[in-house]
Parts: structure tokens; sequence; C-alpha cells
């Protein structure tokens, strides 16, 4: 049965579509994909018999009053402010250790002070987790939130649980194969490739733990664990002194451990909430994962695109220098400025889509399909003034955070970082703008043109940023993400225009 359709049937009274009798609302259940056959699940005969009951409860329906209306208002606001913190925290997860990160390479470039070897290993580690796990955290953000939806916390557990092994296991593999390629390629000695593969490990569990958390609501504990974590670490130092690189293992771990523990607490706490849950039966893992296949591949090829320029500006380092991958600081401190300003602004753009298609969808019910061409008009209206807000939001951010970095640590601007805020800001920016446009082709089931997209980006954010980082200088690596974030936001704009200006799909997504 299709539960999302099932909610949509305005069985409360409260659509917007005025029904005036059974008949019609016999036409719309059919026309949402129901049969006889639906029907007589219930316990009807047919259609009409079930319209019928339905339609005798809206005219026992009492019209509310002015203050039900003021009230309705009321839950409106607070239903908007929770969708927005509930968006807005996803990605906050993420700006969190950049802003802490930013905040010590700026103001206190002394505490973040290791080795070459060890910093690119770290480095190499974090990005590759990032990319690894991207499928992951989509399939479970996806399978899980559809089956809390449905008020199946067990079967949501079990589901993110499986993803989450499997994640884990693949991880177990890529790890043993990258210890196996940078051994053969000399790209770190041993003790460094031990050390980025624990790293790696912690990394990969932790982002999918989070990810759990998010799908059992309490995706607000997210930045609490980074802060504990950030805070017991800090306690360590003060107590053993163990070192910076002990300390930068240690932090994941300890982020990690916590995540644990709240995931189980939270399905301890949905389980006994809804005990009737416990007898539901899970459906067959080779149609789960085959359904999840595209948001997997859309997860690996946006973080790839994500940090294509600074693997790029890894492979650009001097050979005198004797390191195989190493990111000049420079170009990190750069980037990281640019890089929390996409995540917060991503933030932003989680819920003005959201904020879109449920505007798409009210409109799509209330506009006559004979009057589709104001339809069309008010959407493009509302998407650009939606393209407006997150340009200047972006623009606002990274200025501010600029601004306030450079003037604390009384940093001399020099040519190399300016050029890399700059080139990579404007990337990032187009990024920005392209996320709109991918959230609204992977809701209305294109989710793979955006993954083509992306993945066309990606090759070209490789292609140019590494010829022009060895070439020009390592700062000209952001030219590669520049270009790639025009590519694809080109490529998504040209399809959600023509999504927007097909009738077909007006009517549809209602």
């Amino acid at each position: 049965m299709n539960y999302e359709k099932r909610e949509e049937l305005p069985i409360n009274g409260e659509g917007t579509a005025q029904v005036v009798h059974a008949g019609e609302l016999a036409a719309l259940i059919e026309s949402l994909g129901y049969t006889d056959g639906s029907a007589r699940e219930w316990g009807f005969p047919d259609i009409f018999s079930l319209a019928e009951c339905l339609f005798a409860r809206f005219r026992q329906k009492p019209v509310p009053d002015e203050g039900a209306s003021q009230k309705g208002g009321w839950r409106f606001v607070w239903a908007e402010t929770r969708c927005a913190m509930r968006k807005f925290s996803l990605s906050f997860a993420y700006a969190i250790p950049w802003m802490v990160m930013l905040t010590l390479e700026y103001l206190r470039p002394q505490a973040l002070q290791v080795s070459p070897e060890i910093g690119g290993a770290l480095s190499l580690s974090l990005i590759a987790s990032l990319i690894t796990t991207g499928g992951f955290v989509q399939m479970i953000s996806r399978c899980g939130s559809f089956y809390f939806g449905l008020k199946e916390p067990v079967l949501a557990h079990r589901s993110c649980i499986s993803l989450l092994n499997v994640g884990l296991t693949s991880s177990l593999f890529l790890t043993v194969l990258g210890m196996m390629a940078g051994s053969y390629f000399h790209l770190f000695a041993g003790k460094y490739l031990v050390l980025a593969a624990v790293n790696y490990l912690a990394l990969n569990l932790l982002w999918m733990l989070c990810a759990v958390l998010f799908v059992q609501g309490i995706g607000w504990f997210v930045p609490l664990i980074f802060l504990l974590s950030i805070l017991v670490g800090g306690l360590v130092d003060i107590l053993a002194n163990p070192g910076t690189t002990i300390l930068l293992i240690l932090c994941p771990l300890l982020a990690v451990l916590c995540a644990l523990c709240c995931v189980l607490a939270g399905s301890h706490h949905a389980e006994s909430k809804n005990p009737q849950s416990k007898d539901s039966a899970r459906p067959r893992s080779s149609v789960v994962f085959l359904s999840l296949a595209p948001f997997y591949v859309y997860g690996t090829v946006y973080f790839s695109f994500l940090f294509a320029d600074r693997l790029t500006a890894g492979t650009a380092v001097p050979w005198v220098s004797g390191l195989s991958f190493g990111i000049d600081a420079t170009y990190t401190k750069g980037m990281d400025v640019t890089l929390l300003a996409f995540l917060v602004t991503a933030a932003l753009v989680e819920y003005l889509a959201d904020s879109f298609l449920r505007f798409w969808q009210r409109l799509a019910t209330e506009v006559p399909q004979a009057a589709n061409e104001q339809l069309k008009t008010i959407l493009w209206n509302r998407h650009s003034k939606s393209m407006l807000v997150i340009s200047t939001a972006f623009v606002v951010i990274v200025s501010g955070t600029w601004f306030v970095f450079s003037r604390s640590s009384n940093l001399v601007s020099a040519p190399r970082l300016l050029q890399t805020v700059v080139l990579g800001g404007l990337g990032y920016l187009m990024l920005s703008l392209a996320l709109l446009e991918i959230i609204i082709l992977a809701s209305i089931g294109a989710i793979s043109r955006a993954s083509l997209a992306v993945g066309f980006g990606v090759a070209v954010n490789l292609l140019i940023g590494y010829v022009l980082s060895h070439l020009g200088g390592v700062q000209y690596a952001a030219v590669g993400l520049l270009a790639g974030s025009a590519f694809v936001l080109l490529m998504c704009n040209v399809t959600v225009r023509r999504v927007l200006y097909h009738a077909v799909y007006h009517y549809a997504v209602s």
C-alpha cells in the first residue's frame, strides 16, 4: 500500500479542496491510484462505499471558529520553526567541527601543528571518510525516515542498523585496500598509514551514527556530541598533555562512543512508545537496496565533488618536499572559510527547498488546471526569490567570516589567500544554488539526473583543478571547484526550468 498517498487524503477535512459530493471524492481517491481491491482491504465493497463513508465524516466536521484559526496560525508558525530547525541541524552537524578547526587555524595555529606527514594522512582520511560514507548516510536517512514516518520504529532501527553494518563492512574493506595501496605507492610511512586507517574508520562510523540520530528525530544531539568530545579532548590535553596527534585521533573516537550511546537510547525510547511495531515484518533486503541505490550514488558523487579540489590541491605539493600528498596550509585556511559559509548556507537551502516544494504542492491543489500559466509564473517567481535569498545569505556569511577571522588573528592578507577565498567563494556560491535545484529534482523522482550532473561536475572539477594547480599554483585548484559548480548549476537549472514549465509536473506533485 502507498502510505505516502494515503497521508495526502484529506480525511480530516482540513484540505484546501472543497468536496461537494461523494462521487467527487471517489474520483479523487481513484486518481491517487486506489482501486476496489484497495477498498476491500479496508472493509468496504468498493471505492464508492469508501467515498460515502469519508464524505459523511466531512459533513459532520464542524467549521472552525476564529479562535481555532488563530491557534492554527500559531501551529503553522511552530511547525515551520520545527521544520527549519530540523533542516538546519543536519548541516550544522558538519559545520560545527569545521568552525572549531577554522577558529584554531586562525586564532591558535600552534594548537594544530603536526608534522606534514601526519597532517596529510589525517586530511586524506577525513576526505575519504566523507566521500565513502556519503551514499550510506543518504540511504540511512531515506529509509529510516520512511519507517519512522509510518510509526514503525523497530523497522526503522533494524533497517538503519542493517545499512550501517553494510557501510561498516565496506569501510573495513576499503581500509585494507587503502593501506595496501598506500604501502605499495609509498604514499605515507607505515605508522602514518595506521593512524589514517584508525581515523578513517572512526569517522565513517561517526557520520553514519549521526545519520541514524537525525532519523530518530534527535539530530540536535549531534552538535552536543561534537562539543562534548572536544571538551573532553581539551580536558585530556590539560591533564595528560598526550600531544596533538593523539588528540586528533581521540576526539573522533570519543564522538563515536557518545553517538552510539545516543542511538541505543533513542531506539529503546522509540520502541517503548510503539510496542506494537515489534511484530512488523521487514521488507526484502534486495528491494530496499535497489530502491535506495540512486541515493547512494548521489551521496557519493556529491561528497566527491565537495572535496575534489582538495584532492587536486593535495597532489600539487612540490616534489622537493618529499611528500606524496599534503594540502597547503594557506589553501586550507582560505577554503575552510568558504566551506564553512557553504555548510551554513546549505542549511538555509534545505529549508527553502522544503518550503518551495510545500508551496508547489499547495498551489497545485488550489489553482485549477486551466490557470496553468498563472501557476508557472508564481512558481518561477518563488524559485527566483529563493535563489536571491541563498546568494545574499552566502555573500553575507562568507564576508562576515573572513572579516572576523582576519581581524581577530591580525592576518596579513596574502595574495594567494585572497585568491583562494574569492575563487572558492564563487565556487561554493554556485554549488549552494545548484543544491536547491538538486533537492527539487530529488523530490520529484529525478535524482538520477541530479547524480549525472554532479558526476560530470566531479570530472570537470578534478580535470581543471589538477591542471591549473600544477601549472599556476595550488590556489588555482579552486578554479576546478568553480568550473565544476558552474557546470552542475547549469545542467540542474535547465532541468528544473523544464520541470517548472511542464504542466504535468504541476499537478502530479499535488
